[in-house]
């Protein structure tokens, strides 16, 4: 499996509606941002809380464009992304 196809199936499972809330809990690094699409930024806690907190219902995901691939070394990468919901 390339770089690529693999980071696209691990934001695959993010899109998954069951994980939604813990995804970045489980995967993200200490410093990960998500940026929504007010621009603000939230950080993992708060991307689960926002997601627990009810005020918000997912029936779908998916990935439908991607912007951006690009390799930072061995151990980081840059994915730029569009998620449909």
């Amino acid at each position: 499996m390339s770089p690529e196809e693999e980071i696209l199936s691990i934001l695959e499972a993010f899109a998954s509606t069951e994980r939604m809330g813990s995804f970045f809990i489980e995967n993200a690094t200490p410093d990960f941002m998500f940026i929504r699409p007010s621009g603000n930024p939230i950080d993992a806690k708060g991307f689960r809380e926002m997601w627990s907190s009810g005020d918000l219902v997912l029936e779908s995901a998916e990935i439908t464009k991607v912007h951006k691939f690009e390799l930072l070394g061995s151990n980081a990468a840059m994915f730029v992304f569009t998620l449909g919901s």
